[in-house]
């Protein structure tokens, strides 16, 4: 179909706004293709910080433990060497 017909056929108005709809559609997924990437990326990110964290939290368990009993043991030793 030609675009002289089309506008012949359908009027200004209307052809121009078809052309328009072409027009955001290509650029909606034109835009859409980019963000997915950077989701994708921004996700992969917030997944590696989560491990991260939630390493440190276990480190961190890990070492309070170890010092508890190593206060408990000089406890029990300080409490004998007194008595």
């Amino acid at each position: 179909m030609d675009i002289l017909q089309v506008v012949e056929t359908l009027g200004v108005p209307i052809a121009v706004s078809v052309g328009l709809a072409y027009a955001l559609m290509y650029l909606i997924k034109f835009i859409t293709r980019d963000v997915k990437a950077d989701i994708k990326n921004l996700y992969e990110i917030t997944v590696k910080l989560i491990d991260s964290n939630r390493q440190a939290k276990d480190e961190t368990k890990k070492t309070m433990t170890a010092m508890n009993v190593i206060k408990d043991i000089m406890i029990k030793l300080f409490k004998k060497d007194g008595k």
